[in-house]
């Protein structure tokens, strides 16, 4: 077990650090550059994992059968997570913008539209390029590089005193993703740490698709993939119906994504004291879910 979290944890520690050290030293723009080539990055690395994967969502009753999965568990981790922090609706509404409308929805879903669609992509080019490219590898490749990227990215983050509430977010989303894989393993044909390992990736379906897939093959990793994308929508959709009123419990279902991916809807939706919450518990679980993901995987 330790040798398999050494061999796969350490290269993404020392990336983040080293993503960390270098964000220190770079200049403004290049800083900027580098954050803002995430997404295509992101992109670059669905594609790959959509390649990876299409041998097994090719196959109908396969495809069918790890879609199904991933809405379920989805559906479960999503509502442990908002659970566990339900609180007393919002009543003091600072620096929200009162006006709503469907098109602040759009952009955040058309995201994760083009994320799935990427993934497509891979698939399709699965039909006409050789089956015996090292996608394995390079996904791994892609996924150090985006985590170089990401370590640049944390190294702006700036946070004041933090509160009791705003350290029980993270501290409930690892609760909830237990909870979530006990009631699952009932209702799906998945063993408990299994269902850990493809929960710890907390929404952040570029790390999680292809990390365990490198550690429990394409099935698992298609089922994580999904499975996170899948969570990524109802964070938006949930921020958009109840951000106002339920911060807490919104945030936590963004999980890992509530630092990047999710954080403009934050802004937009929920309180201004709240988006330091948002950045915090995004943060801890950035951190968390690779070394939890290998950790549960060697069990």
């Amino acid at each position: 077990m330790f040798a398999i979290l050494f061999s796969s944890v350490l290269p993404i520690v020392m990336a983040l650090l080293l993503g960390g050290a270098a964000g220190k030293v770079m200049t403004a723009p290049i800083k900027t550059l580098a954050v803002a080539s995430i997404g295509y990055l992101v992109w670059g690395l669905l594609i790959v994992i959509g390649y990876q994967f299409a041998d097994v969502l090719f196959q109908p009753d396969m495809g069918w059968k790890v879609l199904r999965e991933s809405f379920i568990y989805a559906s479960i981790l999503s509502a442990s997570s908002f659970l566990l922090l339900l609180a007393r609706p919002v009543e003091q509404q600072d620096n929200i913008n009162p006006k709503r409308n469907f098109r602040g929805l759009l952009k955040p879903l058309q995201e994760c539209c083009i994320a799935m669609l990427m993934v497509g992509l891979g698939m399709l080019s699965y039909l006409v390029l050789p089956h015996d490219l090292r996608a394995a590898q390079f996904s791994h490749a892609l996924l150090l590089i985006l985590i170089v990227l990401i370590g640049i990215d944390l190294s702006t983050v700036r946070l004041a005193r933090l509160t009791k509430q705003q350290i029980w977010v993270p501290c409930a989303m690892l609760l909830a993703i237990f909870m979530a894989a006990y009631i699952a393993q009932w209702l799906l044909p998945h063993s408990f740490t299994t269902l850990l390992t493809v929960a710890s990736g907390f929404g952040w379906f570029s790390l999680s698709g292809s990390l365990v897939t490198n550690l429990l093959g394409k099935e698992m990793g298609s089922f994580a993939l999904l499975t996170d994308l899948i969570r990524e929508f109802y964070g938006i959709v949930l921020l958009f119906l109840c951000g106002r009123s339920l911060p807490r419990s919104v945030i936590g279902v963004c999980g890992a994504t509530a630092m990047d991916s999710t954080l403009p809807f934050i802004k937009q939706n929920c309180r201004s004291s709240d988006v330091q919450m948002a950045i915090f518990s995004g943060f801890i679980l950035t951190l968390l879910a690779p070394f939890l993901i290998v950790l549960f995987a060697s069990l």
